[in-house]
C-alpha cells in the first residue's frame, strides 16, 4: 500500500512540476471553463490545454442512435488532441450556458451544460468532469459528454433557472 502511495504521489508530482502556473486551475469553475475556452479559438494552445489534465486524463463521449444504440468513444489525452486538431480552425465553438459543482476533500464533480456549433450544425450537451486537488491546484482526471442528438432533453436541474 505504501509503495501504490508513494507511486501515485511521485506521478502527481512529475506533472506538477512540469506545468507551468495557470490562475484558472485554483478553482473548479475556472479550470472547467479554460477547456472551452481553449476548444472555441482560432487557434488552440495545447500546451496550455494538456496542462489543465493529469497525463493520464481520459476522454469519453456517449451518443445514441436509432441504428447504432447506444455507442461510445474513448480517447487518451493525446489521442484526443490529434482528433481535435483535425477540425477546421475555426469551425468549434462551444459555450457554456450552466454549472453545477460538488466537491468533497480533494475531489470534484461538475456538471456543465453547453451549446455548441461545429460548422454549420449546432446543439446541446452536458460534460461530466472529474476532478482531483493536488499541489495547490485543480486537475482533470476525465471528462465525459453527451451531445442532445438524438432529441433527449436537457434535465432543467442542468439548465439556468431563466430557461427552466
Amino acid at each position: 500500500m505504501r509503495t501504490l502511495l508513494l507511486c501515485l504521489f511521485l506521478s502527481f508530482s512529475a506533472v506538477a512540476f512540469s506545468q507551468k502556473w495557470n490562475p484558472n486551475t485554483t478553482s473548479v469553475e475556472g479550470i472547467v471553463t479554460e477547456v472551452l475556452e481553449l476548444l472555441s479559438t482560432e487557434e488552440q494552445d495545447w500546451e496550455k490545454f494538456r496542462g489543465l489534465f493529469l497525463s493520464s486524463a481520459h476522454f469519453m463521449v456517449v451518443s445514441e442512435n436509432d441504428q447504432m444504440g447506444t455507442h461510445m468513444q474513448s480517447f487518451a489525452l493525446e489521442d484526443f488532441v490529434r482528433l481535435f486538431q483535425k477540425t477546421t480552425p475555426g469551425s468549434f465553438s462551444e459555450v457554456p450556458i450552466n454549472l453545477t459543482v460538488n466537491e468533497y476533500n480533494g475531489i470534484a464533480q461538475a456538471w456543465q451544460t453547453y451549446e455548441v456549433k461545429i460548422g454549420e450544425t449546432g446543439n446541446q450537451g452536458i460534460n461530466s468532469f472529474q476532478l482531483v486537488y493536488h499541489a495547490d491546484r485543480w486537475w482533470i482526471a476525465s471528462i465525459v459528454w453527451a451531445n442532445n442528438t438524438n432529441g433527449v432533453a436537457i434535465p432543467s436541474t442542468f439548465l439556468p433557472e431563466e430557461k427552466n
